[in-house]
């Protein structure tokens, strides 16, 4: 189960991971898309359903962790699915618009204490919204303009058409522009990209060292039995060491993320303790 619409970072890496385990456990793997209420609906489809074996979702950093503070009333519900192994991360290039007189992190942070500035997202809340917060939180940069669109390809033709002033985009937007106007500034993580190793890091800049971008991985309905969470983990696991699935991560300017569903489980603990307070800081409810 997909939570967003096709054609989009899950549901191409759900339809990814579904070919190799076909392959893999010899049974057959079929993608539904259920998107709505900002994988909301997925939500509360996984929790309902019954613990078989049958029935996992596509998750990320929106669907398992901003969205438990964005909507405390349906966190009982998120936090009830169980990992089971994670998948691919995606990641985030700082860009800004043609004329922007800035080239690199430094003079940003300057020039928005001078004028205010605009980014896009692709929505209230989203990563790409919370990781501009959060760099104003650690920088010091004052309060920039928040300018939602519909879908990231929105928020990007933004950008380009000089609409807004930066954009926080994933890896395969920021890749498909690289040589276009706009500027990449630096990317989000700790370490540099293998897809775009000459593309400096926001921390190289004195930016923070905290990745940005977005991860994809698997859960499944609570209760489901240990055993076959260990399975499906287990399935996945060999997926990701098959070079022919790390050439389709590839292709989608993704790289594979290894963690079993213990690690997963400790890792997105982790993601909600560093966001959630960026949330709290930026006083975010969206209910």
């Amino acid at each position: 189960m997909v939570p967003y619409t096709p054609g989009g970072g899950a549901d191409i890496v759900g339809r990814i991971l579904a070919k190799a385990l076909q392959g893999i456990s010899s049974q057959p793997w079929v993608v539904e898309n259920r998107p709505g209420a900002a994988g909301n609906i997925a939500a509360d489809l996984i929790y309902a359903s019954k613990p078989d074996g049958l029935t996992y979702q596509i998750t990320n950093l929106d669907t398992s962790v901003l969205n438990t503070f964005l909507y405390p009333s349906r966190r009982q519900k998120i936090e009830a699915a169980v990992p089971v192994a994670s998948i691919a991360r995606i990641g985030t290039v700082l860009m800004v618009r043609a004329g922007l007189p800035v080239r690199d992190l430094a003079q940003l942070a300057a020039l928005a204490k001078t004028q205010s500035l605009t980014y896009s997202s692709w929505g209230m809340g989203c990563s790409a919204h919370l990781g501009v917060l959060l760099l104003e939180q650690e920088m010091k940069i004052p309060e920039m303009v928040h300018v939602p669109y519909q879908g990231g390809g929105n928020a990007m033709q933004a950008l380009l058409k000089g609409e807004v002033d930066l954009f926080l985009a994933p890896m395969p937007l920021a890749m498909a522009h690289r040589s276009g106007s706009v500027t990449a500034l630096g990317y989000a993580a700790a370490q540099r990209s293998q897809l775009w190793p000459e593309l400096p890091t926001l921390q190289e800049q004195g930016g923070p060292s905290v990745d940005l971008g977005n991860w994809f991985a698997v859960s499944a309905p609570p209760e489901t039995s240990p055993a076959v969470i260990e399975a499906v983990s287990d399935f996945i696991q060999t997926a990701l060491a098959d070079p022919a699935m790390l050439d389709s991560l590839k292709a989608q300017s993704m790289v594979p993320f290894l963690a079993d569903n213990t690690q997963l489980a400790r890792f997105i603990a982790d993601e909600k303790t560093r966001w959630g307070q960026v949330i709290a800081n930026a006083k975010l409810n969206l209910e």
